[in-house]
C-alpha cells in the first residue's frame, strides 16, 4: 500500500468578474485555473464541501505549466502562461518565501512528502525551465529522478537525464553532504548504463574521489563497482 496520497490536478474556470478572479488578484482573467487536491480533499471537492485555496493553487500551478508544456489538453492556452507566472510571483511573497528558488524547493519538499518523487519530479522539472542556472533545484531533481527509477526499473533511461543533470551542477554551490549525493548518483547511473570503463574510471577519479567521504556511499560504491550487473537502482538509492 502506497504512504502517498492520491492526487488530482483540477482546472477551474475563472470569469473576469468572478469569486476567483477576485480572491487571487487577477482581474480580468477569463481562462482556467490548476489547483492540486490530494488525499480526502479530491472527494470532499467534488461534494463541494471543501474548496480550493492559496496552498492548492501554488501547487497546481506547477503542475499546470508542466502539462501545459508536455500533455497540453483543450482548456490549456499558451496566452495564460503569463498570468501563472504572475501568481507564483503573488503567491510566493504571500507565503513569505525570500525568493522563487527557495520557493520551488520548498514547494517540490512539501508535494514530495505527501505525494511522492513522481510529482515532486515535475514541480523541479517546472522550476528549473523557470531558474535554469539553479544548481540547488538540479541537486533535488537528481535525487528525485532516482527515487522514481528506484520505484519502477522500466524507467531506466532516465539514467541519461541524471548524468545530464549531474554534469550542469556547479558542486560547489550545494551544501556537503547534496555535494556527495550527486556525484554518487552519477556515478551510479553511468555504470548502470554501461558507459565505457576509461569514462568511469576518470570521473572515479576526478569526482568521487575527492569529494565523497560518507561511509554509507563508500559502501554502496564498492558494492555497485563489484556488482554492477546485479545491483538495481533501488539498491543504490540513498534514503
Amino acid at each position: 500500500m502506497s504512504q502517498f496520497e492520491d492526487y488530482s490536478l483540477v482546472w477551474q474556470k475563472c470569469s473576469s468578474d468572478g469569486k476567483l478572479a477576485e480572491k487571487y488578484f487577477v482581474p480580468g482573467f477569463e481562462g482556467s485555473l490548476p489547483f492540486l487536491l490530494s488525499g480526502n480533499d479530491i472527494l470532499q471537492f467534488e461534494e463541494g464541501k471543501v474548496e480550493v485555496n492559496e496552498e492548492t493553487l501554488l501547487k497546481g500551478i506547477f503542475i499546470g505549466l508542466f502539462e501545459l508544456e508536455n500533455d497540453p489538453k483543450p482548456w490549456h492556452r499558451d496566452k495564460d502562461k503569463e498570468t501563472y507566472l504572475y501568481l507564483l510571483d503573488v503567491l510566493g511573497n504571500g507565503f513569505g518565501f525570500k525568493d522563487p528558488e527557495q520557493l520551488i524547493l520548498d514547494v517540490a519538499a512539501s508535494v514530495r512528502v505527501k505525494n511522492g518523487n513522481t510529482l515532486s519530479r515535475i514541480v523541479l522539472k517546472t522550476g528549473l525551465n523557470l531558474i535554469p542556472f539553479s544548481s540547488k533545484i538540479r541537486s533535488d531533481l537528481v535525487c528525485d529522478t532516482w527515487a522514481v527509477i528506484s520505484e519502477n526499473e522500466s524507467h531506466s533511461y532516465l539514467f541519461d537525464e541524471i548524468i545530464e543533470l549531474a554534469s550542469e551542477t556547479y558542486l560547489e554551490s550545494l551544501l556537503p553532504d547534496a555535494k556527495e549525493v550527486v556525484c554518487y548518483y552519477k556515478l551510479c547511473a553511468m555504470v548502470l548504463s554501461e558507459e565505457s570503463i576509461v569514462d568511469i574510471e576518470m570521473y572515479l577519479k576526478e569526482f568521487i574521489y575527492p569529494n565523497v567521504k560518507l561511509q554509507t556511499l563508500k559502501v554502496k560504491i564498492k558494492e555497485l563497482l563489484e556488482n554492477s550487473n546485479s545491483i538495481s537502482a533501488k539498491d543504490l538509492r540513498v534514503m
